[in-house]
């Protein structure tokens, strides 16, 4: 005798209903204990906990798409040891370190800006600019604000709060964040 295969159930979880009402409808976050339970939701709830984001998308910021240019300021020998990164100086990888000069990024924010996109993002592979990197970014961004109309974010990984009040009075639009866990 075999056994009748199962079928997952796909209904919405209890959660995700709760999140749905919370979030779309009264417009508040979610606790701790609910977004842990979100994560521990089995696999075949991803496509519903992706309908929910996207609504929560559209609503908050409808259908329109920013897009962003990217450019490496520092590029490997990060200090980090986040075991997947090929740019942690923890491991033999062909990624170096690598500094990129001002007329370069000057360069790339033109060639941006120029494919129809509004924002340029610096990003540094580090735990946190040291005064060597805040200086090339401030020449960097001060440079780009004068040759091209574009908005300016940066990811330079922990930032000091002086650091991100520095980043603010030159202009920096937004500031981008990878929190990695390994």
């Amino acid at each position: 005798m075999t056994a009748a295969p199962v079928t997952p159930d796909l209904t919405e979880p209890a959660i995700l209903s709760r999140a749905r009402t919370q979030v779309l409808e009264n417009g508040e976050g979610l606790s701790y204990e609910d977004l842990v339970e979100v994560l521990r939701l089995p696999d075949e709830h991803v496509p519903a906990l992706l309908g929910l984001a996207h609504d929560v998308r559209m609503r908050h910021c409808g259908p329109e798409v920013e897009v962003e240019g990217i450019i490496s300021l520092k590029t490997g020998g990060c200090p980090e040891d986040c075991h997947f990164c090929s740019q942690s100086g923890q491991f033999t990888s062909p990624v170096r370190s690598v500094w990129l000069d001002i007329p370069q990024l000057v360069q790339a924010a033109k060639e941006t800006a120029e494919t129809g996109a509004t924002e340029f993002c610096i990003v540094a592979a580090v735990r946190g600019p040291d005064e060597r990197l805040m200086s090339q970014v401030r020449d960097g961004v001060k440079a780009i604000h004068e040759a091209v109309d574009i908005n300016v974010a940066c990811s330079l990984g922990m930032l000091t709060q002086e650091q991100v009040d520095e980043l603010a009075a030159i202009g920096v639009h937004r500031y981008n964040h990878n929190l990695e866990a390994a």
